[in-house]
């Protein structure tokens, strides 16, 4: 039996990167913040493509977030 491969992850963002966020709760508490990546984006347990950003607990899902 052949040995079941995964897919290859590339990561949205990398460590430096400047985002905002976007379609989400938070979007609207932190209007007009600009955050810095903490370290490349990866996927978390749950599949879910997520990031740490400098100032924020806990790491975020990197579909509400964009590149500025």
């Amino acid at each position: 039996m052949a040995k079941k491969t995964e897919k290859e992850f590339t990561p949205k963002f990398h460590d430096g990167d400047k985002v905002e966020m976007h379609d989400c709760f938070e979007a609207d508490l932190h209007k007009d913040k600009v955050w810095t990546c903490r370290g490349d984006s990866f996927q978390a347990c749950s599949g879910d493509e997520v990031v740490f950003l400098q100032g924020y607990r806990g790491y975020f899902d990197a579909e509400c977030l964009r590149k500025v």
